[in-house]
């Protein structure tokens, strides 16, 4: 169970957020997450990629402990602030497009609420692959529903809902085409407003 006090560490203005239902909806979420991850086998080590400030990552310490975890992202900031409450996690600044001096062979790779950032999903992809993970777990917000859930909450009212950062926009449909082009799916389900998929690589 995610607490509050757990949420209040993070300052990500998401988790910042003290209305009950969105935390209640990212409870949600992080427990289909750690669900997913049951599915994998045991796990010793496990790459996030986009791990910001180490929410979902640091979850992951609590519920599995024993696993070595890594977590990658573009913004050094985070990983700073990462790492003053996660010193167990090992990180690395770089971008999801150069994944390269990272090592091959983790049990999971992880990619959560990034896709929608990027203007080269299938590049990112590659890389990810490239890692050769027995397994990966990717999630991207589910939409109408993710921006009908801002119309709600009043919030980028002027963009019908739609966060200015997103530039792509995922259906479980256009989500399972766009991975099966590089990954097998174990099982792709939806944790509301969110889409959650776990896959292998192909051969």
């Amino acid at each position: 169970m995610i607490t509050d006090a757990y949420f209040e560490q993070f300052q990500t203005k998401k988790y910042r957020s003290k209305n009950p239902l969105k935390r209640a909806m990212i409870r949600r979420f992080v427990q289909t997450v750690h669900r997913l991850l049951e599915r994998t086998g045991e796990m010793r080590t496990v790459l996030e990629i986009g791990v910001g400030e180490g929410f979902l990552s640091g979850s992951l310490l609590q519920r599995f402990p024993g696993v070595k975890l890594t977590g990658v992202d573009i913004k050094q900031d985070d990983l700073d602030l990462l790492r003053q409450k996660f010193p167990a996690i090992e990180t690395q600044c770089a971008s999801i497009y150069e994944l390269e001096a990272l090592p091959t062979g983790y049990d999971v790779v992880i990619c959560a609420e990034v896709l929608e950032h990027l203007e080269d999903p299938p590049r990112a992809l590659r890389q990810i692959k490239a890692r050769q993970p027995r397994h990966v777990l990717i999630t991207v917000p589910h939409e109408p529903w993710f921006m009908l859930t801002n119309l709600a909450a009043g919030q980028n009212i002027r963009r019908f809902g739609n966060d200015i950062e997103h530039i792509n926009h995922f259906s479980v449909g256009s989500l399972r085409r766009l991975l099966e082009t590089e990954f097998v799916l174990d099982e792709v389900t939806t944790s509301y407003p969110w889409i959650l998929a776990l896959g292998r690589p192909r051969s």
